[in-house]
């Protein structure tokens, strides 16, 4: 894959580091942007933060030749809680679904009540086969208990059987409950999952979606069976009629794949480390540093239209050249693209910033800022549960609202205020602190809401349940199929 470096180019927000080839479009595009272009040699300042953008292409409308194909099992929940409008819904639900997916797709469905059952093998959606599939759906009952860990092995099973496998992969887990068959606890189940579904021993990581349905789920449990392989959610299905748009946002994400096992390399040029130039932090969950200082980032799959942003703390170089612009970072980033089934491997770019002599230090990049801001207020949400879940509904409140009043102070100084991305995070924070007001309000919906929001802002991907929520991550294409099987489930 050969890349070269175009240009840069300003505007008000954000410096645009173009990368083009020959290959065709582009799946990924990696950019960098300091927080402040110019900091003069003296300014009282010894580092500063700059921000690596990685962004997704867009794919063309309603055209199933233009995106990769899909395996999907879907693994059912069909315990006695899901007796009547429940288990009614979902069925209409897998019903849609089906009906979206092409003959090029896979689709297979399991359900496990005291026990995982097969009910359709995996197989490509043929004129037939999604016939026989949709009147399987029709005829299914409840029994039993949960055994959560039965459907997802089983699920597991099914998708690694396939000869030739789709390189999208997804199990779609929907549950109303705990488990309390087969494998029950929290880390078993978790463990279970990373073994059936996480890249081990060369194998492929498949995505699982979990849908918990109600204020009974385990949240926790389904948050980190999510986590457990690269590209999972966690969706908070607060209101039954919300299974099929909460389905159909999960099925807009995996039908927009463009790209898988993104991983972000960090590291200062050669040129910096002479100038005094080194990595101080990296602010992401997943940053691995390497024992030569760089560091490594995994950011799983992309959506189409989608970005991540990854902040780099650095020191300043302790030299200058006037106006002309010294290198602090170099950004690579490989990943498999999913349209063109091919490995992409390196493509770089570079971000600088002017040491001119004096004290000059440009306004703060808007961009860069709110994604700081995105980022405690992720780390606000965590410390707030932590103290919800030892009971401590007071500090919890308190530590929610003294954010609230810092977040909406520096959005006012940035000039901010209605930034769609401030907007959304006091609507998000002030929900979550008008939860806290009881234990049962707190336990069961305050902390289900507070889980998919924070691990929502934590992966930058929209994970909402209802097709008219506010949502700054929401893509064009999980926003359209949301809404259209929220529709089609109406009528």
């Amino acid at each position: 894959m050969s890349s070269v470096v175009d240009a840069n180019i300003f505007n008000d927000f954000v410096e645009i580091v173009h990368v083009s080839n020959t290959d065709g479009a582009q799946a990924l595009l990696p950019t960098i942007t300091a927080k402040h272009d110019v900091i003069g040699l003296g300014a009282s300042m010894e580092s500063t933060l700059l921000c690596t953008t990685v962004t997704a292409r867009s794919l063309p409308e309603d055209d199933a030749s233009k995106r990769a194909p899909v395996d999907i099992v879907v693994a059912l929940d069909v315990s006695g809680s899901m007796t009547g409008r429940k288990l009614d819904l979902c069925k209409d639900t897998i019903k849609l679904l089906l009906r979206e997916l092409s003959s090029q797709d896979r689709f297979g469905l399991v359900t496990f009540g005291d026990e995982a059952n097969l009910e359709i093998p995996v197989r490509k959606l043929t004129k037939e086969n999604k016939e026989s599939s949709l009147n399987k759906v029709k005829s299914l009952s409840t029994q039993g208990c949960t055994n959560i860990s039965g459907g997802i092995g089983l699920a597991a099973r099914e998708l690694t059987a396939v000869e030739s496998p789709h390189e999208v992969r997804a199990v779609f887990l929907l549950t109303d409950g705990h488990a309390n068959r087969g494998v029950a606890d929290k880390k078993g189940i978790v463990e279970l999952t990373k073994a059936c579904l996480g890249s081990n021993d060369g194998q492929r990581s498949t995505a699982i979606h979990c849908f918990g349905y109600g204020s009974d789920h385990d949240q926790d449990v389904l948050s980190d069976i999510s986590s457990a392989a690269e590209g999972g959610s966690y969706y908070f299905v607060d209101q039954d009629s919300d299974v099929s748009s909460a389905f159909g946002d999960a099925l807009g994400g995996v039908l927009s794949v463009v790209a898988q096992n993104t991983v972000v390399k960090l590291k200062v040029p050669s040129e910096a480390s002479g100038y005094g130039v080194s990595i101080s932090s990296v602010r992401h969950d997943k940053a691995v540093k390497q024992a030569d200082g760089s560091y490594h980032i995994d950011i799983g799959d992309f959506y189409a239209e989608e970005s991540r942003d990854i902040i780099v703390e650095t020191s300043l170089s302790k030299e200058g050249r006037g106006e002309i612009k010294i290198p602090h970072i170099e950004a690579s980033i490989s990943f498999l693209d999913t349209i063109q089934k091919k490995m992409v491997a390196d493509l770089t770019v570079i971000g600088s910033i002017a040491r001119p002599e004096g004290t000059e230090v440009s306004r703060a990049n808007l961009y860069v800022a709110l994604q700081c801001i995105r980022i405690q207020a992720t780390e606000v949400m965590r410390t707030t549960e932590v103290l919800a879940d030892s009971n401590q509904l007071e500090k919890a409140k308190s530590n929610i609202s003294d954010f609230i009043k810092l977040l909406t102070f520096e959005a006012a100084e940035l000039g901010q205020s209605s930034s769609p991305m401030v907007v959304n995070l006091l609507l998000e924070l002030n929900t979550i602190s008008s939860g806290l007001s009881s234990r049962s309000e707190y336990q069961y919906t305050t902390s289900k809401y507070m889980k998919s929001k924070m691990t929502s802002h934590q992966q930058q991907r929209c994970f909402a349940a209802n097709e008219g929520s506010v949502d700054m991550y929401r893509s064009s294409r999980k926003g359209q199929m949301s809404k259209k099987l929220k529709r089609l489930a109406k009528k």
